[in-house]
């Protein structure tokens, strides 16, 4: 006996009902009855061809889907999009059941295996997803066969400017006969249309089983979900999803996943402390090589008891070592409260390279990131000087620098600093500012280059 294919997506507290035209209201989506004859989009033969038309679906016989569900990315205007299949069913690119169980689109190129979304209409053999607001169509490119070639017999003698004209290549054909060449073309397609409209704002792949319970709390568990299935991520707390489960049928019930449960994490005890708190760091195995790993969540526990009193996530950290040094702790904003921060992104070469810091709040005893600071290049804080500094590099012939300090508790750019060589390389230019009387003054110098 066949069992439902299950699909967990988690619904959206907070998102615009109004999405731009080029991309799907996200919710539950059902196939429209008998669309694959009228949802293709039909060839032009060119004059002297005549096709025998088929009209196909574009969803496989052994997918037996109905029922799909969009999610919709507002940070990154991206649909992400499930098909409802069958459990049994397996993506053959090669086959008949060359269509995915996943797609993300548009401009989506990161296909891999924490990743499974297929892209679209990048080449002949992928699917065709078009659509907009609340219905979108599946196909694939129509398959035109020639069969064979009918000579048509002239019915009469040329003229004689017939013959001239037949000299150059335009012969007409009561007077010549002409050919016929019979196709048979398969359009391949299906129209879904939304049903029930969600506020589902990402889909996830999981790796393992993840529990899922009725409240957000490990006391309450009413399922779990296989590995391989798909979650639908949404406003989301730092340690908890609120869930909806989707069956083949389109129906669904509530619950709520433990954002400790999706991944294998290796959480690593940091050297670096606070009088109040201790911190450990969760890292994910990392793809490019065995010793690397991928930072992605932040425990801030009593330094006391060892209770857990917040975790830190949602921040992009490229692959390093995991090691109790990952971890700093640096008064970033000189309040006289220590923040927390770890390595960002390198920036490339190694220019350029960014920081994520966790600012404190004294008053909610709760550490939040900052994206001032966390998206500064080459960050440097100075404690003794109650300075930010921060350089940049353009290319080998452009560098800048900036100062800034924290005036009315807002982050101030105080001095700036960039050298560069003009478009000709002939000149050395160098601009320096400074803020007098709250204003930034700068001044320009230039000398011949060496």
């Amino acid at each position: 006996m066949r069992t439902a294919c299950l699909v967990f997506v988690l619904a959206a507290a907070k998102m615009s009902p109004i999405f731009a035209s080029d991309f799907l209201v996200p919710g539950i989506y059902r196939l429209e009855a008998g669309s694959n004859l009228s949802a293709a989009q039909r060839l032009q033969g060119r004059p002297g061809e005549e096709d025998v038309e088929h009209f196909e679906h574009a969803i496989p016989a052994a997918a037996d889907a109905t029922y799909a569900v969009v999610s919709y990315e507002s940070d990154f205007h991206r649909n992400k999009l499930i098909f409802l299949v069958d459990r049994d069913y397996r993506t053959d690119i090669n086959g008949a059941n060359r269509l995915c169980v996943a797609y993300a689109f548009p401009d989506w190129n990161d296909y891999s295996k924490s990743q499974p979304f297929c892209r679209t209409k990048i080449s002949t053999g992928e699917a065709m997803i078009r659509g907009s607001d609340s219905a979108f169509t599946v196909a694939w490119q129509p398959r035109r066969a020639f069969q064979r070639s009918e000579a048509v017999p002239p019915i009469r003698r040329p003229t004689p400017d017939e013959v001239g004209a037949c000299a150059l290549g335009v012969c007409e054909p009561a007077a010549y006969g002409r050919a016929i060449h019979h196709y048979e073309t398969t359009y391949y397609s299906d129209r879904f249309k939304l049903v029930t409209p969600r506020t589902y704002s990402d889909i996830l792949y999981l790796e393992k089983a993840v529990p899922v319970f009725a409240q957000a709390d490990r006391a309450s568990p009413i399922a779990s979900l296989d590995a391989g299935s798909f979650v639908a991520v949404l406003a989301s707390r730092p340690d908890w999803y609120e869930v909806e489960h989707v069956h083949r049928d389109g129906s669904a019930f509530h619950g709520w996943i433990d954002r400790d449960d999706l991944f294998e994490l290796k959480w690593v005890e940091q050297k670096a402390s606070t009088k109040d708190f201790r911190f450990r760091v969760a890292f994910r195995p990392g793809n490019d090589a065995p010793e690397a790993a991928v930072p992605v969540a932040i425990e801030v526990l009593d330094r006391r008891t060892g209770r857990r009193l917040q975790v830190l996530r949602d921040f992009d950290s490229e692959g390093q070592t995991a090691d109790k040094e990952f971890l700093q702790v640096v008064d970033a904003n000189f309040d006289g409260h220590p923040d927390i921060s770890i390595f960002g992104m390198s920036g490339g070469a190694g220019p350029n390279n960014t920081t994520h810091f966790f600012l404190f709040d004294p008053v909610a005893r709760q550490f939040a990131h900052n994206e001032e600071l966390s998206n500064l290049p080459q960050i440097s804080i100075d404690t003794s000087r109650h300075a930010v500094m921060s350089a940049q590099r353009g290319s080998c012939c452009s560098h800048s620098a900036q100062t800034f300090r924290y005036i009315d508790g807002k982050l101030t750019l105080v001095a700036e600093w960039d050298e560069s060589l003009s478009a000709d390389g002939k000149w050395l230019v160098t601009t320096t500012g400074h803020l007098e009387n709250g204003r930034m003054r700068y001044r320009t110098k230039r000398k011949k280059a060496q």
